[in-house]
C-alpha cells in the first residue's frame, strides 16, 4: 500500500445547525398488505422487500466531494495491521476545515469486501495536522486498520465532521482504493461441485479449484506438504467433523497458480443443515484457517429418504412477473409505475411500438389445448351462433357448403381422414370430404359457441382432420379480440389497471412472436398455459377489455421483431435469463447458459414479494415440498430412462440469478445431469425453479 495516493477534492462544509450523525445503511419497511376476499378469476396462473439507503442527512448543506484513486502498485499488507495511506486533499470551498474544536474535520474511510458488501462504515478517524484553508492542495496521512482475514478489500476515503455528517453523504462520487491483505500461506477457493443435499454418511466426489494467493509456493511433498482438507460444522458453528479426508496436490503450486482437485467427501451421519468448510493445511504446521485465511463454506443438507425443497414463486421466472406487475402498479415498492414503465422494467432494451397490420392470430382449441378449464375437443364438435353460420371451403370461401339458421347447430365428426359435417335439425350431412372447412358467423359480431369447450369465440373457426383421426379446431381472431379473451384468463380483472395494461402488452407481444415463428404449424398459440389461457368471448369482462383497448395494437419489439415476451405468475423476487433455463445448452457432460436475449435478463423485483390484491398478500412468496428418494428415482426412470439406483445426493449448477441451470442427481448405481427447469418443474412438479435446501 505504501506509495498509494488518494485524491480527495471537496469544498467547505457550510452548516448553520447541527446535522444528525451519519449511520450505516438501514432497511426501509414496506406498507402492510390488505386483507380481503378471494381472487376473482379461476383461470389465472396459479420477506418484505428491502432497500439499502444512503445515510440520512441534509444533503443540500453538504459539500460536493470527489475522490479519485490514481494508478499505483497493489502492494500486499498483513492481516490486522494498521497502515498509513498518503492521500491528496484539496479544499475547493470558501471556509477553512478546522483541525480541532466542535466543528473539526477529520479523515476517515469506509471498508468493503470483494463483492462490495460494507464491512465497516466507521473507519479509523485521522485528525488533520493543521487547519486546511480554502485552496489548499496537499498530501495528508490516513490511518487504516486492515481486516484480520486475508482477502481482497477496498476502502473509500471520506471526510467528516464528527457528530454531524460525512462529506460524501451529499452524493459525491468516491472511487475505491483496492486493498490486498495476504500472508506467506494464503488460499483462494473457487467454485465447487458440492451437493446441495445428501443422505447421511453418503460419499461423493467433489471438484474444488484452489488458488495460491499467498507469497510462498505450496509444496506437494517434503516434510510439510500442503494439502486440501475439509471440516463439517453444524448451524451453531460447532465442528461435527474436523479432519475430513486430505487431498494431495499433484505438483508444487507457485503463488498465483491454480489447481483443480477431486475430493472424496463423506457426509456426516447426523441429519440437518451443515457447512462443508474447505481449508488448506500444511501438514505438521497448521491449517490455513488458523492463520487468518478464510475458509470457503458450502451449505449442505443431510437428510434421509429424500429431499425437501424450499422455494419462491410460481412458474418459470422469466420476463414479466404478474404479481410483480401488480406490486409495481400499486406502489408496493414505494413508487407506482404505469403499464409502459412496468414492461420496460421487465424487458430491458425492448421498444414499445405499434403492431403492424397482421393476419389474425390462430388459436388451437382442440386437443391438447384445454382453455385452462380442463375442456377440449377430440373427434366430435358441435357449434352454433345466435345469428347463424356459413360453412365454407377454407381455401376458397366462395364455395359455400351450408348456411345455418340462427342457433342451428352443426355437428362435426371424423371417419378416418374424412371430415363429416351434419346439420342436426334434420340429420342431413352437409359436408363429407378431406378439405379444411371454415365456419363464418352470418353476423360478424356474433360469437360461435362450441359445446365441447362450453365457450363462445369471436372470429372464424377452422375445422380439419388430424392424422390421428381427431378434429383440429382453430379459432381465427384479430389481435385485440384475442387479447380480450386472454387477459381475463391470465390476470384477475379487479387488479390494478396498470398491471392489466402491462399484461395486455406482454400477452399481445407473446402471441405476435409465436405467430412470427410458427413456421409450418397450422396454429399460432394454444389456449392454455402452454401459451396463454384463452376463453374467447366467454372470458371477456368490461375492465379487462378497457385495458386491452387502452393498449390497442401495442407490442414490444427488438431489432424490428416482436420479442419473446415470456411471463409467469411470480418470480420469487428476481427474474432469470432465458438462456439459463428454457434455452440452456448441454455442453459436454453438463448444462451451460446460452446467450439468450438481452431483454430477458436477470431483473431484481422488490415489488413482487410486497404485492397484494383484494384477497391479501402474494400467496406465492414461500413454499416447501418434500420429495422422497424413491420418487426421484422413479421419475428419472420414467422421464429419462436412467436408473440411478438408490438416491444418494443432489447438486445444483446455479445460474447468475440463483436458479439451477442443471441438477446433478447421484445414486448407488448411476448419476444424471438434468436440465434444471425440466427436471424441477416438469419431472418433479415443483412450483418454480427458485429453490434451496434450507428455508430462504
Amino acid at each position: 500500500m505504501r506509495g498509494l495516493l488518494v485524491r480527495i477534492i471537496g469544498c467547505a462544509l457550510l452548516v448553520a445547525a447541527a446535522i444528525p450523525f451519519d449511520r450505516a445503511p438501514e432497511r426501509v419497511a414496506q406498507p402492510p398488505a390488505d386483507d380481503a376476499a378471494a381472487r376473482a378469476v379461476p383461470y389465472a396462473r396459479s420477506d418484505p422487500a428491502r432497500r439499502d439507503s444512503a445515510p440520512s442527512t441534509d444533503a443540500a448543506n453538504l459539500p460536493a466531494e470527489t475522490i479519485t484513486v490514481p494508478d499505483g502498485p497493489d502492494l500486499p499488507a498483513s492481516p490486522g495491521e494498521t497502515r498509513s495511506v498518503e492521500v491528496v486533499v484539496r479544499n475547493e470551498g470558501s471556509a477553512t476545515w478546522m483541525a480541532a474544536g466542535s466543528s473539526a474535520v477529520k479523515l476517515s474511510y469506509h471498508l468493503y469486501d470483494a463483492t462490495g458488501k460494507l464491512l465497516a462504515w466507521d473507519g479509523l478517524r485521522t485528525t488533520l495536522p493543521y487547519d486546511i484553508a480554502p485552496g489548499y492542495n496537499g498530501a495528508l496521512s490516513l490511518r487504516v486498520a486492515l481486516p484480520p482475514k486475508t482477502g481482497v478489500y477496498s476502502i473509500k476515503p471520506d471526510l467528516l465532521r464528527d457528530g454531524q455528517a460525512w462529506f460524501a453523504s451529499a452524493g459525491a462520487a468516491a472511487n475505491a482504493l483496492p486493498l490486498r491483505v495476504t500472508a506467506d500461506l494464503d488460499a483462494g477457493y473457487g467454485a465447487t461441485t458440492a451437493p446441495a443435499s445428501i443422505i447421511p454418511g453418503g460419499e461423493v466426489n467433489i471438484d474444488v479449484t484452489v488458488t495460491n494467493t499467498g507469497l510462498k509456493a505450496w509444496s506437494a511433498g517434503g516434510d510439510h506438504p500442503v494439502r486440501l482438507g475439509y471440516h463439517w460444522f453444524d448451524m451453531s458453528s460447532e465442528a461435527v467433523v474436523w479432519d475430513g479426508a486430505r487431498t494431495l496436490l499433484p505438483r508444487d503450486v507457485a503463488p498465483g497458480d491454480s489447481v483443480k482437485l477431486t475430493v472424496d467427501m463423506k457426509a456426516p451421519r447426523a441429519q440437518g443443515a451443515f457447512a462443508l468448510a474447505w481449508d488448506m493445511v500444511q501438514e505438521g504446521t497448521s491449517w490455513f484457517s488458523t492463520a487468518a485465511v478464510p475458509m470457503k463454506e458450502d451449505l449442505v443438507v443431510v437428510q434421509e429418504r429424500g429431499v425437501t425443497f424450499y422455494g419462491k414463486g410460481w412458474g418459470h421466472g422469466i420476463g414479466l412477473s404478474q404479481w410483480g406487475a401488480q406490486g409495481w402498479a400499486e406502489g408496493a415498492a414505494g413508487v407506482r409505475l404505469n403499464g409502459e414503465q412496468i414492461v420496460a422494467k421487465y424487458f430491458p432494451g425492448a421498444l414499445l411500438e405499434a403492431q403492424p397490420i397482421s393476419k389474425p392470430f390462430r388459436v388451437l382449441l382442440s386437443a391438447p389445448s384445454t382453455a385452462c378449464i380442463a375442456r377440449t375437443i377430440w373427434d366430435v364438435a358441435r357449434m352454433t351462433s345466435a345469428g347463424g353460420l356459413r360453412l365454407v371451403n377454407d381455401a376458397d370461401p366462395s364455395v359455400v357448403y351450408f348456411d345455418a339458421a340462427p342457433n342451428q347447430p352443426l355437428h362435426f365428426t371424423t371417419s378416418g381422414s374424412t371430415l363429416i359435417a351434419t346439420e342436426q335439425w334434420s340429420g342431413r350431412r352437409v359436408y363429407v370430404g378431406e378439405d379444411t372447412v371454415t365456419l363464418v358467423p352470418t353476423q360478424w359480431w356474433d360469437p360461435i359457441y362450441i359445446d365441447q369447450k362450453a365457450l363462445a369465440y369471436r372470429g372464424n373457426i377452422q375445422v380439419q382432420v388430424r392424422d390421428e383421426g381427431n378434429l383440429r379446431v382453430v379459432n381465427f381472431a384479430s389481435s385485440d379480440d384475442y387479447m380480450r379473451g386472454t387477459l381475463p384468463g391470465e390476470m384477475p380483472g379487479d387488479w390494478e389497471m396498470e398491471a392489466l395494461r402491462a399484461q395486455a402488452i406482454t400477452a399481445r407481444t407473446y402471441a405476435a412472436w409465436r405467430q412470427a415463428t410458427a413456421g409450418d404449424r397450422t396454429w399460432d398459440v394454444r389456449d392454455d398455459t402452454a401459451d396463454q389461457c384463452y376463453g374467447g368471448r366467454s372470458f371477456e369482462s368490461p375492465r379487462t377489455s378497457a385495458a386491452v383497448e387502452s393498449t390497442a395494437a401495442r407490442i414490444l419489439t427488438y431489432a424490428g421483431q416482436p420479442i419473446r415476451a415470456l411471463f409467469s405468475s411470480a418470480h420469487g423476487g428476481i427474474s432469470e435469463n432465458v438462456g439459463c433455463l428454457l434455452d440452456a445448452e448441454k455442453i459436454g457432460t453438463t448444462w451451460k447458459c446460452a446467450d439468450g436475449w438481452p431483454y430477458l435478463a436477470v431483473v431484481d423485483d422488490p415489488a413482487e414479494l410486497a404485492a397484494y390484491d383484494a384477497r391479501g398478500e402474494n400467496p406465492y412468496g414461500l413454499w416447501s415440498r418434500f420429495v422422497p428418494g424413491d420418487v426421484i428415482r422413479e421419475q428419472i426412470i420414467e422421464d429419462y430412462g436412467v436408473d440411478i439406483g438408490d438416491f444418494v445426493s443432489m447438486e445444483f449448477n446455479l445460474s447468475p440469478g440463483g436458479r439451477p441451470i442443471s441438477v446433478l442427481v447421484r445414486g448407488t448405481g448411476d448419476w444424471v445431469d438434468l436440465k434444471g427447469d425440466r427436471f424441477l418443474r416438469t419431472t418433479l412438479g415443483l412450483r418454480s425453479t427458485l429453490v434451496r435446501m434450507i428455508p430462504f
